[in-house]
């Protein structure tokens, strides 16, 4: 499977073929939706992560005052990401257009749609997703851009995003609590 260097796409991106991500496994099981909640306290507040199961890779997003984080796991691979509350609100809110792609009726209507990557304080893309368009059916991505600055797509489900965006935007309310 290969992978290009991570694009910095800040809003829904109509995709051109020079613009695809070549890391990309359609024919692998869509994701399954895993989700979990849970909120335990710490000292000076409460932390709240929502997991994700997307296909081989684990998404976490982890809230606590003041902070929140988004931590993508593989199996040999596991990158942090701090990221500041407004970027995560702007990144969900872009990143829920996506939803609203429908199938294009015939095929020359088809187009790839990306959602902006979310961008953590240090600048570095971590994940993003993007929309395939066909005639017949819309089909869905989770891009991840790791430390080695390596895109990889991995099928996933429109309840996946719908998931992890409604996640991250608990994520921000509780970010935005203030600190004791």
């Amino acid at each position: 499977m290969g992978a290009t260097g991570c694009p910095e796409s800040h809003a829904l991106t109509r995709l051109t073929r020079s613009t695809i991500v070549a890391a990309d496994d359609r024919s692998a099981r869509a994701s399954v939706f895993s989700r979990s909640t849970t909120s335990e306290s710490t000292a000076g507040g409460a932390t709240q992560t929502a997991s994700f199961a997307v296909g081989a890779l684990r998404v976490d997003l982890i809230a606590m005052p003041g902070a929140a984080r988004v931590v993508v796991a593989s199996a040999e691979d596991r990158d942090v990401y701090v990221v500041e509350p407004a970027a995560l609100a702007s990144w969900a809110r872009a990143t829920k257009r996506l939803l609203s792609l429908a199938p294009a009726g015939e095929a020359a209507r088809g187009a790839e749609y990306r959602a902006p990557f979310l961008i953590d304080r240090e600048g570095r893309p971590a994940i993003a997703f993007e929309g395939l368009v066909t005639a017949q059916a819309v089909t869905f991505r989770l891009l991840v851009c790791g430390a080695k600055s390596r895109v990889e797509g991995t099928v996933t489900t429109a309840d996946i995003i719908r998931a992890v965006t409604d996640a991250a935007s608990g994520a921000v309310t509780v970010a935005l609590r203030a600190t004791p």
